[in-house]
């Protein structure tokens, strides 16, 4: 079970918090580093320092071989353990598909655009999402600070089934974990 050890202010941002968390790891947590880092989309993993490090929003988030977490830019402890739990989903997913992830080859990146999401989107600005434009919620959606599922009409309307369909595969392309 995830927990936070410690909450700091942040130095970006006075709003928010750091956090040091800390995940529950097996024994060779360490040698599954490479296979974590792998489905992390845009991570960097070094094995040399043993962390995984990745942003995501505005957040800088770093995970270590000891099973720590440090994360910046944290708006509460319930944010912080949501993120949490959702790397410790990564971790359990990285166990399931070991076999099947091929360290020796590189990450296959495809760079999707705000434009690119735009694109898929109902295009409305109907601020249902919580944002004043489709584009502004485009911008979240890469960033990690919204869900493609905040786009309401895009999941209630016939209408857009089949440009949401387009758009869960390019973020499912470019690396992003979509559930829907």
């Amino acid at each position: 079970m995830a927990e936070i050890k410690e909450i700091l202010p942040c130095i970006a941002d006075p709003k928010k918090v750091r956090v040091v968390g800390k995940i529950n790891i097996k024994d060779d947590f360490e040698e599954m580093m490479p296979y974590i880092a792998w489905l992390i989309p845009n991570s960097s993993y070094s094995k040399k320092n043993g962390w995984i490090t990745f942003k995501k929003g505005a957040r800088i988030i770093t995970i270590h071989s000891d099973g720590f977490v440090t994360m910046t830019q944290i708006k509460d402890e319930n944010e912080a353990i949501k993120t949490l739990e959702e790397i410790e989903k990564i971790v359990e997913k990285a166990y399931k598909k070991k076999d099947e992830i091929d360290l020796s080859k590189p990450k296959e990146k495809i760079s999707v655009t705000a434009m690119d999401v735009y694109n898929y989107l109902p295009k409305t600005n109907c601020k249902e999402c919580g944002e004043q434009t489709c584009m502004a919620f485009a911008v979240k959606l890469l960033n990690g600070e919204k869900d493609i599922k905040d786009c309401k009409p895009l999941f209630t309307e016939k209408k857009y089934a089949g440009i949401r369909e387009a758009l869960i595969g390019l973020l499912s392309a470019a690396g992003f974990e979509i559930e829907v």
